[in-house]
């Protein structure tokens, strides 16, 4: 019987097998369907019979731990219809939406690798309530339908411009000189944690100023000292969707700032830390129309074991 190790470490080998290199042994289908077990068991408290790796490497909010711990012993329900979308060429699935950790909802986006159909990493994040930041109540919650719908053939870009896309928001998000490194459409909205912080009054930023694009013309997310570790391991280019994980750094050497337009605004958190985020772009005729996503409050400059 095959040995499996379940710890909060990769095995290098793993990263460089072959087998990643070769045409994906798990379609849509397939990759669906292991997250969709996966959760269940994770729900069930039951890990033992699910479809394994010799290598496994499982985080939640940026922290190896072992498979069995954690979420594993605190979850207590999970939404019956989340958000899930597939890459096979890449071998990874996304599940996102809302579960129960005793009772206490906390929104949970988690992505899985699956290489010849085995499960060797498991990357967690969750928003939960009470933690300074973005967190709107869960109930009835879902993902936009905007991000299940199909684009017709003129509305697609390639996989390569989808990243570049999104790499240009995470350089204009960094940079905050008012230059746009990308292009919104004008609907786009975008959502953290059930909260909108482009529209509405729920969120520091939605109050100071409206729009995806306006934001960062004015530089209002000039406290953001960088955006590293980015990764893309899910573009659905039929659908116009990426899927982006980062890690966002606040320094906090200042308390108040002001914007290109001569506003002085407070800053949200007047201590260092760093967002990590886990965040889903919708993407037509090569502009961001909508961004939906977790992210979890972590230490400053934190480490993640799937950084770059």
């Amino acid at each position: 019987m095959k040995t499996i190790l379940m710890t909060g470490l990769v095995a290098l080998a793993a990263l460089a097998s072959p087998a990643m290199a070769q045409k994906p042994s798990c379609d849509a289908k397939c990759l669906t369907g292991i997250a969709q077990d996966y959760m269940e068991g994770l729900v069930a408290h039951e890990y033992k019979d699910l479809p394994w790796g010799d290598h496994v490497g499982f985080t939640e909010n940026g922290v190896s731990i072992n498979i069995g711990e954690s979420l594993w012993g605190a979850i207590t329900a999970a939404q019956d219809h989340p958000y899930i979308v597939t890459d096979p060429e890449s071998g990874n699935v996304v599940w996102f939406g809302v579960i129960e950790e005793h009772g206490l909802p906390a929104y949970y986006g988690m992505r899985l690798k699956v290489v010849d159909k085995h499960i060797t990493e498991v990357e967690t994040t969750l928003g939960r309530e009470g933690v300074p930041g973005a967190f709107k109540p869960a109930d009835g919650y879902e993902v936009d339908r905007i991000f299940s719908q199909k684009l017709g053939e003129k509305a697609q870009s390639p996989r390569e411009k989808m990243i570049a896309i999104v790499e240009g928001y995470f350089n204009s998000k960094q940079l905050n000189d008012g230059t746009l490194y990308t292009r919104f459409d004008d609907t786009c909205n975008r959502v953290v944690n059930g909260v909108s912080t482009t529209e509405g009054e729920d969120h520091w930023a939605a109050k100071a100023a409206k729009g995806c694009a306006h934001q960062l013309e004015i530089g209002l997310y000039k406290p953001v000292d960088r955006v590293r570790e980015r990764r893309y391991p899910v573009v659905d280019v039929e659908r116009g969707v990426v899927v982006a994980l980062s890690m966002v750094d606040h320094a906090s050497r200042y308390v108040t700032y002001e914007t290109t337009d001569g506003q002085e605004h407070q800053m949200p958190l007047e201590y260092p830390n760093t967002l990590g985020l886990m965040e889903v772009f919708k993407i037509a005729d090569g502009k961001i129309v909508r961004i939906e996503g977790v992210q979890a409050l972590l230490p400053y400059f934190m480490k993640t074991r799937w950084g770059h």
